[in-house]
């Protein structure tokens, strides 16, 4: 990311790309020069798990939206992200900005209630409804503030442009939500 502004540039997003790449040879040959094959094999289907999802992401036509998902991991927080998008052909009268918008303010909310160094994950599942499209969030880690997280969840879970949302568990450890927009 640009430091000085909150913009992407093409360059600085294939800086982390490559990153990222580099990250997963490295382990390949890793566990390759210790003789672990299974583990190198497992890095590899992660790998192509990985890029897979960006492809679909991609191919949502929701460029805000998959810029938001695959940047963010790239970002500092206190959890990390991982998406599937389980069906390509999903449409939605919410606009691209919106929906980016509206995902970056849950994730902003999950962060402001989580223990900052704790092993935090957040699954988000992407899905055609009839109503349009399914988001359904699946958080474990440490939640610090359980309440105030569920209430002001809740907030953002109500606005104009969701259709429907439902929170299905939360507890200290963990928070299962989902909403149609």
């Amino acid at each position: 990311m640009d430091r000085k502004s909150n913009n992407w540039t093409i360059i600085r997003a294939l800086q982390h790309a490559r990153h990222d790449w580099m990250n997963h040879i490295q382990l390949i040959k890793g566990y390759i020069a210790l003789g672990k094959i299974e583990e190198a094999e497992r890095v590899i289907e992660r790998a192509v798990m990985q890029a897979k999802q960006e492809a679909h992401v991609c191919n949502l036509s929701l460029p805000e939206l998959a810029k938001t998902l695959i940047t963010f991991n790239w970002e500092a927080h206190s959890f990390q992200l991982e998406y599937e998008v389980l069906d390509t052909d999903i449409t939605t009268r919410a606009t691209d900005h919106r929906l980016s918008c509206w995902t970056s303010s849950l994730f902003q909310l999950v962060e402001n209630y989580i223990e900052t160094y704790a092993d935090n994950h957040l699954y988000l599942s992407i899905g055609k409804a009839e109503e349009g499209i399914r988001f359904f969030f699946e958080f474990s880690g440490i939640i610090t503030n359980e309440e105030a997280l569920t209430s002001e969840l809740a907030e953002i879970l109500s606005m104009p442009h969701v259709k429907r949302y439902e929170i299905h568990v939360h507890s200290e450890e963990e928070m299962l939500f989902e909403a149609i927009i």
